[in-house]
């Protein structure tokens, strides 16, 4: 075998952006090999009916024609997650306003790119999501970051902040990762906001279909008479990760544009897991799914607090959960990042509440813990193991 070609002198570094994106730490703890306690941002995969879905693909593989190996969005996709949202969510929409997507990511780096010239400032919760982040740097915007309290992001911090920013991306469902509800004064004041700046909003649902206790405000596209907000969903959350399929849903007089503008940067996630998950959900699979996930989550979240409770009381702290998969624990008297260091080399993925935080001030000290994925049984041992490292860790104070 030849030896490649040999390097002579360093490469050209990245651009401005692409530093900043290389640099960007990956907040959520996660190691190698398959779900672990606490890994954030997977769902139960243990539980999702295999069998059923490789029918379905066999079944969907069968009816291939000319038409499914062309470019072109699959029509009944769109049709049943405009009928889904309708029906959850309230949102108002039509499957021709419904963008399919290659995950929640994807659809942020497209809307950034499409919605903001470089330079342009953009409001981001504090904390907040990382991949948003990373969406609106890639775009060259400036990130201004928002401070988020019990009623969700704080409108007026923001219009003392940035009032002319061109974007603002939200989690009111369940804010990431605080896990607070804007409330409904809040997402009036957005929407107020986002008329008078003639500005966009951005609504990341990301898991507002796993809910244990009060029913959920209307999500807040459902509120907005002005057309400014538009909805993201996806799922990786509802089903499995690596299935790489979300939506956008767009106001009207904006679908064909965003449409034809990401032409330029990718045409569609592949066809056939379209089709499959759009039989899945017309056959009343989806539905049924959810169904049984709520009743799991409600066990795994019920073992999360008991054990919490059991092995950790005394310096793990839960917040109270009404929606999703994760929960926040306040730390006391332990850094949140010298813990999740040393839960690591126990096989634990436990995240550093701080590490949401990137703006100037102190940030909280806790854990994000997701539980999801994992079994009850394994939650336990799990926390056990948490106890005696949260035990050292107060020992080398």
């Amino acid at each position: 075998m030849q030896p490649g070609p040999s390097i002579r002198g360093p490469h050209p570094t990245l651009s401005v952006r692409g530093t900043q994106l290389a640099d960007a730490p990956l907040a959520a703890m996660r190691l190698p090999g398959p779900p672990r306690p606490f890994r954030m941002g997977t769902p139960a995969i243990d539980r999702f009916p295999v069998r059923l879905w490789a029918s379905l693909t066999l079944r969907a593989l069968r009816a291939v024609g000319a038409e499914h190996l062309d470019y072109g969005p699959c029509q009944p996709l769109r049709a049943a997650i405009a009928e889904h949202v309708q029906r959850s969510r309230g949102l108002r929409c039509l499957a021709a306003q419904v963008l399919i997507v290659s995950g929640t990511q994807s659809g942020l780096d497209l809307l950034a790119r499409v919605l903001l010239d470089p330079g342009d400032m953009a409001w981001l919760e504090e904390p907040g999501y990382i991949g948003a982040r990373g969406a609106l740097l890639a775009a060259g915007a400036r990130v201004v970051p928002v401070p988020v309290d019990a009623e969700g992001l704080d409108v007026e911090a923001g219009l003392k902040r940035a009032r002319g920013a061109r974007l603002a991306y939200v989690t009111p469902s369940h804010q990431f990762p605080l896990g607070v509800e804007m409330s409904l004064r809040r997402r009036q004041a957005l929407l107020d906001w986002a008329k008078q700046a003639r500005a966009w909003i951005i609504e990341d649902d990301y898991d507002s279909e796993f809910r244990y206790h009060q029913r959920p405000l209307p999500c807040l596209n459902a509120l907005d008479a002005d057309g400014r907000v538009i909805y993201v969903g996806s799922f990786s959350k509802t089903l499995f990760p690596s299935l790489r399929l979300g939506f956008v849903v767009l106001p009207p007089d904006l679908r064909e544009r965003v449409a034809t503008a990401r032409r330029s940067l990718d045409l569609q996630p592949p066809a056939l897991n379209q089709h499959v998950l759009a039989r899945f959900i017309a056959d009343g699979h989806y539905e049924a799914h959810l169904r049984e996930m709520r009743v799991v989550y409600r066990e795994r979240l019920d073992a999360l607090r008991e054990a919490a409770e059991r092995y950790c009381g005394g310096v793990l702290r839960l917040r109270p959960v009404l929606t999703g998969l994760h929960a926040v624990g306040d730390l006391v008297g332990v850094s949140d990042v010298a813990v999740s260091k040393a839960a690591a080399q126990r096989g634990l993925e436990v995240t550093a509440l701080s590490a949401y935080y990137k703006g100037a001030g102190a940030a909280p000290n806790g854990l994000v813990l997701g539980f999801g994925a994992i079994a009850p049984r394994d939650i336990e041992r799990g926390m056990q193991q948490l106890a005696v490292v949260l035990q050292r860790a107060q020992a080398l104070r």
